[in-house]
Order: C-alpha cells, then structure tokens, then sequence
C-alpha cells in the first residue's frame, strides 16, 4: 500500500540556510529516505515546451512540458519523480514504474 504523501515529501531542518524550506523525497512504497537514479538509461528525460502547447503528454497526465526523473530507493522500489507544467499551472507526482 502506498504511503500517504505526509511520509512521502517531509520537511528538512533547515536552520543553516536562513529563509529557504528543503524538502526530502522518501519512497513512496516503503519510505526509505536513500533515493538515487534508478541507472536506467540517461539521467532524465526532459519535455520543455515554449510556449506551451499540448503536444505531450505527461507521465502525470497533464499536457505540455515536464521534467521526469527515474529513481530508486535502497531497498530497490522503482518510481520517478515528475514536474509538469500546465498552461501556467505546475504539478509534481510521483509515478511506478
């Protein structure tokens, strides 16, 4: 069962960088806080659309420009982390894979 996204996206301490709020990534299957590239093929696959046109789809399901990220967690949970851009609108998720 997934983990609800209050264990999935949790705030870092951030008392040395005055004004700026961290977040950290946790797997979003079994919360493990070590995430690295999942190794598979390149680093990420970038969609960035100018202007915005609804040419591509999305792994989230939006239209336009997107950012993917394949990741994996230590415990080898395989997903990848999405920012999308939408007519102005940007949404972030994360997608089995």
């Amino acid at each position: 069962m997934p983990k609800p996204h209050s264990e999935i996206v949790v705030p870092v301490d951030s008392r040395q960088l005055s004004g700026v709020t961290q977040w950290q990534l946790r797997c979003p299957s079994c919360g493990a806080s070590s995430i690295d590239r999942a190794g598979i093929g390149p680093d990420h696959e970038s969609i960035v659309v100018h202007p915005d046109r609804d040419d591509y789809d999305s792994p989230l399901g939006t239209r336009g420009g997107y950012v993917r990220i394949d990741l994996v967690c230590s415990t080898g949970h395989e997903f990848a982390f999405v920012i999308g851009n939408h007519k102005g609108e940007e949404y972030i998720g994360l997608v089995s894979t």
